[in-house]
């Protein structure tokens, strides 16, 4: 089997590189006849005629029939199974150039690119398991921009523990035109939701495994487009651009995580975003990741003194806000916050506290498309 590269005659490519590419000519008009770029015509007979025509040559791309009756020229059926994290890291660390794949019949793979060359072993593909992409009435279209951006706001607090299965992926509660993404580790919760197309008529709710979230999430580009999810029986498929990822489903019901958001709200704080993050990351540099110490938050009157200790010594800082409510000490892992304030593309955020023993919630000052809940941390007076 073996990779080749095919292109259209107008590539500006160095003579070493063109003797690795397939070339499909472009189509060169000079006064009423045609010629082949590079076939019927070299560049030496192309500028004596664009010097002694009276009139501009004209061009014409290679059609799809063009590429296609190319493809079939150099077309060499084969398939193989290779180590993907080894495949990649090869590829990942080649030189610039053009990349030679191809492989013998005892599996054996040979890959170069200029002066680099590896041969790895393969598996035999009959041993792959079978992939087929099904359709469902139950799947939803979705911005590829707003899914990636869903996802790094609440993949942070998807949980670990494999004892809690449910909670090791993300809550998709789908309700018509609207989708609600959901994770929780028991420590924190972060909740997302947005408007789906028009077209988008079902009730459902799946759980999508962090570890698939965490790879869509690495070949997700930034190029507009829609992204298919396609829900079978225990299965999803993700489709877009020219790829679709395959993901089993999490069996189970989720954490009903509705009933631990607090209904009401004895102060709140309205804060610059950018602001509370660099004061949470000032008053924590002494914390240690070996003991937990609490970062500190005293509120009072349009501030919020913060102050953490650690066997290091003492930090302090003081962020000027809005407050609505009375005084509260409270205190917090400062990592939970800053994993949370980080996702808030807001300019703006507000934070709700009830108590120092409930839940810190925290939305967008404008903005109700998110909510983060931070559990507290005791203090040693509580």
């Amino acid at each position: 089997m073996k990779t080749r590269i095919i292109t259209d005659s107008s590539a500006d490519l160095m003579n070493k590189e063109k003797e690795r590419v397939t070339f499909v000519p472009l189509t060169i008009s000079f006064d009423g006849e045609e010629y082949k770029d590079g076939v019927t015509i070299d560049h030496k007979t192309f500028y004596k005629k664009l010097i002694e025509s009276d009139v501009l040559p004209t061009t014409s791309q290679a059609t799809p029939f063009n590429f296609a009756e190319k493809f079939k020229e150099v077309e060499e059926a084969g398939e193989i199974v290779l180590n993907a994290k080894l495949f990649f890291e090869i590829i990942s660390k080649l030189p610039e150039g053009i990349v030679n794949i191809s492989t013998d019949g005892d599996l054996k793979t040979n890959i170069k690119c200029l002066a680099s060359k590896f041969e790895i072993f393969g598996m035999n593909p009959e041993d792959f398991p079978s992939v087929e992409y099904n359709e469902s009435d139950e799947k939803i279209k979705i911005s590829k921009t707003i899914l990636k951006n869903i996802i790094r706001q609440t993949i942070f607090s998807i949980g670990t523990d494999e004892k809690k299965i449910v909670l090791t992926g993300a809550l998709f509660a789908v309700n018509n035109k609207e989708l609600k993404v959901v994770t929780l580790d028991g420590f924190r919760l972060s909740y997302r939701k947005t408007e789906l197309s028009s077209d988008t008529l079902m009730t459902a709710s799946y759980i999508i495994p962090g570890k698939t979230l965490s790879d869509l999430l690495k070949i997700l580009n930034d190029e507009e487009s829609e992204v298919n999810i396609c829900f079978t029986g225990n299965r999803v498929n993700i489709n877009f651009d020219n790829c679709i990822l395959y993901s089993n489903l999490i069996d189970g019901e989720f954490f009903n995580y509705e009933h631990i958001l607090p209904n009401r709200c004895e102060l709140n704080c309205i804060c610059d975003t950018k602001s509370i993050i660099d004061s949470i990351i000032r008053s924590s540099l002494i914390i240690t990741p070996d003991v937990k110490s609490p970062l500190k938050f005293d509120i009072s009157k349009d501030q919020i003194y913060m102050t953490s200790m650690s066997k290091n010594g003492k930090a302090e800082d003081t962020l000027m806000c809005k407050t609505d409510g009375g005084d509260l000490s409270i205190g917090f892992n400062h990592k939970y916050l800053l994993d949370a304030l980080r996702a808030c593309d807001t300019k703006e955020v507000k934070l709700e506290f009830t108590s120092s023993l409930n839940p810190l919630v925290i939305k967008g000052a404008d903005d109700d498309s998110f909510i983060y809940l931070v559990l507290p941390l005791r203090l040693r007076n509580e």
